[in-house]
């Protein structure tokens, strides 16, 4: 069945509309799904649990087990809320708003208190390209110290708890001498107190999560986790845990995607709650824009998976597996045209999933610079199979009359 298509005004005026029960949810703390009826349950006045705190691996820090994602957040308010119910591990990254992500939460520590804070921040190790697809070089030492430096000063701090080397492609990159070296004057001089990885790409996630146990060096794996994660990925991490290598989960709500087969059975709750049952999982990082968001999140601290919450992700599965894409990669090869379908789908993602229409388009719009992104418009036989079951021809089409 085509997606029917939605404009930019509905888009809007639909997230407004969500936006509007946020003060209600905070003074009557309801753990029904932040996207559900608003109406549903607010009568029910709950008393806020206490937060769970687990030990990030060899690190010793303690950690919320729901710790905050800042990515997409705008609003500082949302922080300082996160703080009062017990958050105390805030992840964000030097490219994040161009800056402004790290800038906001610097403002709101400094007033907070450093001290009571744990940061995580993240450094690119090569050149951003126009396409993933397109790797840049490899980043000189010096330049990494610079962006590390601006970071520091973005966040008013003189450290960040754990400094990860951003989107690692490669599992050589965790023998690099520039990248070991970068890490290892961050530690000596007090800039980082541990120092990890981030893992986002399917192509290489089995790849480079193996890697990471054999070294000594990294303190820290924050990586793409969720219930529709491959059993071997899965494992992987296991064993990561084993080595006494924090795991830290993202992308943990499988794209948050929200419509009416899916709201009135909280699945965004049971998507957590899953990543947090799994027992090599020291926190998760789920990215939080709003109130809403963050009261949602924190209804399942202390909470075990039930019966109710499987029958909820097979639904939710039902509902998007044609269209979240896993970013496995295997479908590229049978591209004829080498079109960027991991990106699009990314860029898809934002869109129906995060509700980030501008970042959805910029991500889009950035990948006609490379010229194989209109293709699809034009292939009427297409090659490309994705062996999840999603029309990629159909959906590539369906992004270009969005963003194009």
């Amino acid at each position: 069945m085509p997606v029917r298509k939605m404009s930019r005004r509905e888009f809007i005026a639909k997230g407004t509309i969500r936006l509007s029960g946020a003060s209600l949810l905070l003074s009557h703390y309801c753990t029904k799904p932040a996207f559900a009826s608003q109406g549903e349950g607010l009568h029910k006045k709950q008393k806020e649990p206490a937060m769970e705190y687990r030990t990030l691996g060899k690190t010793g820090l303690k950690v919320s087990v729901v710790s905050f994602g800042l990515a997409h957040l705008q609003e500082p308010t949302v922080l300082y809320k996160a703080l009062d119910l017990g958050i105390n591990f805030f992840d964000t990254a030097h490219v994040y708003q161009n800056g402004n992500n790290e800038i906001m939460l610097g403002k709101v520590l400094k007033e907070y208190g450093r001290e009571k804070v744990l940061i995580a921040t993240k450094i690119p190790p090569f050149e951003l390209q126009e396409s993933p697809l397109d790797m840049g070089p490899m980043l000189e030492r010096k330049i990494m110290e610079e962006m590390m430096e601006k970071s520091l000063q973005r966040l008013q701090s003189d450290y960040v708890d754990v400094l990860f080397v951003h989107n690692v492609l490669d599992k050589k990159w965790l023998s690099n001498e520039t990248i070991l070296s970068f890490l290892e004057k961050a530690k000596k001089e007090g800039k980082a107190r541990f120092v990890g990885i981030s893992l986002h790409d399917g192509r290489v996630f089995t790849d480079v999560a193996n890697e990471v146990s054999r070294f000594t060096s990294y303190d820290v794996l924050l990586a793409w986790l969720n219930f529709t994660s491959a059993p071997e990925e899965v494992e992987a991490l296991r064993k990561v845990r084993r080595k006494n290598v924090g795991v830290v989960a993202m992308k943990t709500q499988a794209g948050g995607y929200i419509d009416e087969a899916t709201t009135s059975l909280s699945p965004h709750q049971a998507t957590l709650k899953w990543a947090l049952n799994q027992d090599f999982v020291d926190c998760a990082i789920p990215g939080m824009k709003n109130m809403e968001q963050l009261i949602e999140n924190l209804g399942v601290v202390g909470k075990k998976m039930s019966w109710n919450d499987r029958k909820i992700l097979h639904s939710y599965y039902n509902s998007i597996k044609h269209r979240y894409c896993t970013m496995c990669g295997k479908c590229l090869p049978s591209c004829d045209n080498r079109v960027d379908i991991l990106t699009i789908n990314r860029a898809l993602m934002y869109f129906e999933g995060y509700r980030e229409f501008e970042q959805a388009r910029q991500t889009y719009r950035e990948l006609n610079k490379s010229g194989n992104a209109p293709y699809c418009i034009y292939c009427y036989s297409p090659t490309c199979r994705c062996v999840n079951g999603i029309k990629i021809a159909q959906r590539m089409k369906y992004a270009h009359s969005i963003f194009a």
